[in-house]
């Protein structure tokens, strides 16, 4: 395996701590650059602007994620122990993103809105997979169609856009936390082994 180099590595750290305060919208290339201790010409040398840096670093998070997933998947986890799994990394997540961040990263820009959209759809296939087998274990209800499910799953990210709802919380995370737990269990109270 080919180590990366060392210059881009220190922009994507660079940029990722810059996307974390204050979004991404707003950072400048100029300003990723300065964070990096690098020039924009080897800015240029590995991407081809702000935009897919952006992917690529989001592309990163989904697949650390899905590795993390697909490992407790071929564990034998039951469907409850991959929940937990998944709402501890949306937790992690939300929690190393600003507000702005999250903010910026649920009103995508058109240019980033069809990468946005092919990743969306690659975790929704995922997900389904992951219920069907649920179903077939009776750990979900079998007349639940994993489709009705992802159009919540789509109605709830609507919801996370309502500024009024979001601000009764301290933070994204917690009202992030709120929305999942609520999707996963309803008005159940969460399983005491959720709360670990």
């Amino acid at each position: 395996m080919n180590k990366e180099p060392k210059k881009k590595t220190q922009i994507k750290s660079g940029a990722k701590n810059l996307f974390n305060q204050f979004g991404f919208k707003k950072v400048t290339v100029e300003e990723i650059c300065q964070t990096a201790g690098a020039s924009k010409m080897t800015f240029y040398k590995y991407f081809a602007n702000k935009n897919e840096l952006i992917k690529h670093l989001w592309q990163k998070i989904i697949e650390d994620n899905m590795a993390k997933l697909e490992a407790l998947d071929k564990t034998g986890a039951t469907f409850q122990e991959k929940v937990r799994m998944l709402l501890k990394l949306k937790a992690e997540a939300t929690t190393a993103m600003g507000d702005q961040y999250i903010k910026d990263y649920l009103d995508v820009v058109p240019e980033l809105q069809d990468f946005y959209n092919q990743m969306l759809t690659k975790v929704m296939q995922w997900f389904i997979k992951i219920i069907q087998q649920a179903q077939e274990k009776g750990e979900v209800r079998k007349s639940i169609r994993p489709e009705f499910f992802l159009a919540i799953v789509n109605q709830l990210l609507e919801l996370s856009k309502n500024e009024q709802l979001v601000a009764l919380y301290d933070n994204y995370t917690e009202f992030a936390l709120e929305v999942n737990n609520f999707m996963y269990y309803g008005l159940m109270p969460v399983p005491d082994e959720d709360k670990k």
